[in-house]
C-alpha cells in the first residue's frame, strides 16, 4: 500500500516542470560564429609576432569579426529569455524564428515550443 502511495506521488510530482515554461522577451543580435571566426584569424596571425601578438591580434579579431558579420547584415538570432526563476538568459536559434511572449523551454541549448514538451 505504501508502494502505491509513493508511486502517486512521484506521478503527481514528475510532470510539474513540463508545465512551466519560460518565456521570449526579445530578439538580439548574434555576431557568435564572426566573432568566433575573427578571433581565431587574429590569433593566428598575431602569432607571428610572439605571445603578445597572439593575445593583441586574437582580441581584435573578435571585435572586427562581429562588427563585420552585423555590418554585412550576415548576424544570426538569438533570443533573451526570461526563466520562470527570474533570471534571464540569452538563446542562440538560428533554425526558428520566436516572437516576443512565446513560451519556450530550453533543451539542452536550443529553444523548443512548450506544447511540443508536452507531448513527451
Amino acid at each position: 500500500m505504501q508502494l502505491n502511495t509513493l508511486l502517486l506521488i512521484f506521478a503527481a510530482i514528475l510532470p510539474v516542470g513540463l508545465a512551466n515554461a519560460d518565456t521570449v522577451i526579445e530578439e538580439v543580435p548574434d555576431s557568435l560564429p564572426g566573432k568566433g571566426f575573427g578571433g581565431l584569424t587574429g590569433f593566428m596571425v598575431g602569432a607571428t609576432a610572439g605571445p603578445f601578438g597572439a593575445l593583441a591580434g586574437a582580441g581584435i579579431g573578435l571585435l572586427g569579426g562581429g562588427m563585420f558579420q552585423e555590418a554585412t547584415g550576415l548576424g544570426d538570432r538569438a533570443y533573451r529569455i526570461a526563466r520562470d526563476d527570474g533570471s534571464e538568459v540569452v538563446v542562440r536559434s538560428p533554425g526558428r524564428s520566436w516572437s516576443n511572449g512565446d513560451q519556450v523551454v530550453i533543451v539542452g541549448n536550443r529553444l523548443v515550443e512548450k506544447s511540443m514538451t508536452a507531448q513527451r
